[in-house]
């Protein structure tokens, strides 16, 4: 995909409520906890200093996760709500990432004003160039949280949506009138050169599967599954039995939903499982998914 086109794609895992409380806590928990175990920039040798005590310790830490969690809440719970900047592209919401940064680096330069700074250098504090070095380190560091919500979230809501679709498929395999299923009809399969290969009825039909100009078909027949390759093309299988429940969830799958027992997710991907087939996971393309809600939907 192109950076573009990227860029432009949608981005809406921080307009909730609860998504966005999400976030700040997860930033500023972060942050803490990344600071203390790592002490990055210099931070080791000034907390192994005998000029700073423990409570300057504490406070400096303390000090720049509450400056993130203000700054985080001020920017999520007051300036997005009163510039509306909900459902913006990714590209829209990275300028807004950097300007959170921004924020959290001038809450933390008003805390200085209040706290000892561990190197006893306040002076550093007024320095344009150290401001922008802990700006650019504030993007860094915020990146983190940033992607681990944004990926939580999206995997959550993926789930979420993986859940809903598997009962609504649940609901119309129930509701499905006896009337619409002619079980005893038998639906004949020819290949290419129009030879007769296959005759079906639709509940024996399970799933056909694509390669190049060949269609493998699986099927039961007096309780055990058979596989029967056909020189076809897949869009074939889906005229064939067009008026059923017959869905295409992949360029190279085409499924019964009558069939389908559940959805599942593996690394970022969805599958389906069929029916006594748990040794096949069926891949959904994220279009088809939505073809196949649609269908259920709509039956």
């Amino acid at each position: 995909m192109r950076l573009e086109a990227f860029l432009n794609q949608p981005y809406f895992y921080l307009d909730s409520l609860k998504n966005k409380w999400i976030y700040v806590l997860n930033s500023s928990l972060f942050v803490l906890f990344f600071l203390i175990l790592f002490q990055p920039y210099g931070i080791s040798e000034e907390i192994s200093s005998p000029v700073n005590s423990n409570e300057n310790i504490a406070l400096f830490f303390l000090s720049i996760s509450f400056s993130t969690f203000i700054g985080l809440s001020l920017s999520q719970f007051v300036l997005r709500p009163i510039i509306n900047f909900n459902k913006v592209s990714i590209g829209k919401y990275v300028l807004w990432l950097l300007f959170e940064a921004l924020i959290i680096t001038s809450i933390n330069f008003a805390f200085s004003f209040l706290i000892p700074d561990l190197g006893n250098d306040f002076e550093n504090e007024l320095n344009i160039f150290f401001q922008l070095k802990n700006y650019f380190r504030a993007i860094i560091i915020l990146l983190f949280p940033f992607l681990g919500t944004t990926i939580y979230i999206m995997v959550k809501e993926l789930n979420i949506e993986i859940q809903k679709l598997e009962n609504q498929i649940h609901r119309f395999q129930s509701t499905y009138k006896v009337s619409q299923l002619p079980n005893e009809e038998l639906h004949l399969i020819y290949d290419e050169n129009d030879n007769l290969e296959l005759e079906l009825n639709l509940k024996n039909f399970l799933l056909a599967e694509s390669n190049n100009q060949y269609v493998l078909i699986y099927y039961w027949d007096a309780g055990i599954l058979k596989k029967h390759l056909v020189r076809m093309r897949l869009k074939t299988i889906l005229e064939t039995f067009k008026q059923f429940p017959i869905e295409q969830c992949h360029r190279s799958y085409a499924i019964n939903l009558l069939h389908v027992k559940t959805l599942i997710k593996k690394e970022g991907k969805t599958f389906l499982i069929m029916n006594n087939l748990k040794e096949i996971d069926i891949p959904v393309s994220k279009s088809y998914l939505n073809s196949i809600r649609s269908r259920v939907l709509n039956t």
